[in-house]
């Protein structure tokens, strides 16, 4: 029952984790058959005692693995195994599974539990290589495609296991972009009517993707307890309808006249401002002085002679005073 109540809080706390905090590096590792291999996770300013590792198989169940009390370092398994090792210090909680089988494949959470939060990294898919999981039987296609954003892409999925009953075989989609562990895309007949059955014993399954789904598609089977993957469809997505549908919204147009308008306010106040300036030069001053960069931009106008007088200004240096003569016309 306590199982049951972590796996609803894990599945409801997994869209709020502080990725920040807990971080699991590597979001897709493979590793053969056999060998050792293991799931890295780094905790930041959490202040927490229990560590737990949470493993998500294809299946769609959700299995504690381990759980750390990091006060007494005592790891507890949820199976008794010597298959499962749980190295936990201050900044880090990683997992090594000593000899991997095929049961092994799965996505695997690192995470911490609080008194009111639980806590989850990014997650890390293991795929187990040489159990046979890439099998002919399963069909993908297309095997890649280009497509611009908002286009339709449809992925289908062919699966001949006629060995198993309907009721027994699933079908879902697993998406792996780079960023995180790959997402798993549930696509069961039973469920959405996806995928359909045929008497023969082929299974045909359809997925349309949406406008930024980029990335590698693998149809993952799972039939009378065995996994199988398709050799993966690679979506490449194009962004240039979204520039072009950008470029005549509404939005982009108002800001663009804005933009316009406040230029053109801004020219109309320099012109006034040069206005001005033309306005208040009235007659001319000659100095001796040496020359020294333009500060105004404007341009002066034609030189005026006031009838009356004509100012002339002797600009000494040192300490000579200096003088000023004023000569009647």
């Amino acid at each position: 029952m306590m199982v049951s109540i972590l796996s609803i809080v894990q599945l409801c706390s997994l869209c709020e984790a502080l990725l920040s905090d807990i971080s699991q590096p590597v979001s897709f590792q493979a590793v053969n058959l056999g060998d050792a291999v293991t799931i890295t996770c780094h905790i930041q300013h959490v202040a927490s005692r229990m560590r737990v590792w949470y493993k998500l198989t294809s299946g769609r169940r959700l299995q504690l693995v381990a759980s750390t009390d990091t006060l007494y370092n005592l790891t507890t398994f949820k199976e008794p195994t010597r298959h499962f090792l749980v190295k936990s210090e201050s900044f880090k909680s990683h997992l090594t599974i000593s000899k991997t089988t095929r049961e092994d494949t799965g996505t695997y959470y690192c995470g911490v539990l609080t008194l009111n939060n639980v806590q989850f990294g990014q997650g890390t898919f293991l795929l187990i290589k040489g159990t046979n999981l890439i099998s002919d039987s399963v069909i993908q296609q297309p095997e890649s495609q280009t497509a611009q954003s908002g286009d339709s892409v449809t992925l289908t999925c062919s699966v001949h296991a006629a060995q198993c009953a309907p009721e027994h075989t699933s079908v879902m989609w697993l998406k792996n972009s780079g960023y995180s562990a790959p997402e798993m895309i549930y696509a069961s007949g039973y469920e959405n009517n996806t995928c359909q059955w045929t008497e023969s014993g082929k299974t045909i399954c359809v997925y349309t993707l949406s406008l930024d789904d980029a990335g590698v598609y693998y149809c993952a089977v799972t039939s009378c307890g065995h996994t199988m993957f398709g050799n993966g469809t690679r979506i490449k997505i194009h962004n240039a309808g979204l520039i072009k549908s950008l470029d005549m919204s509404p939005t982009f147009i108002v800001l663009l006249l804005s933009n316009v308008i406040l230029g053109l306010a801004t020219l109309l106040l320099l012109r006034a401002h040069c206005k001005n300036h033309r306005k208040e030069a009235t007659g001319v001053i000659y100095a001796s002085v040496s020359p020294a960069p333009r500060i105004s931009s404007c341009r002066l106008p034609p030189v005026k002679h006031n009838e009356d007088t004509v100012v002339y200004s002797d600009v000494m240096l040192g300490n000579t005073p200096e003088k000023k003569k004023r000569k009647k016309k």
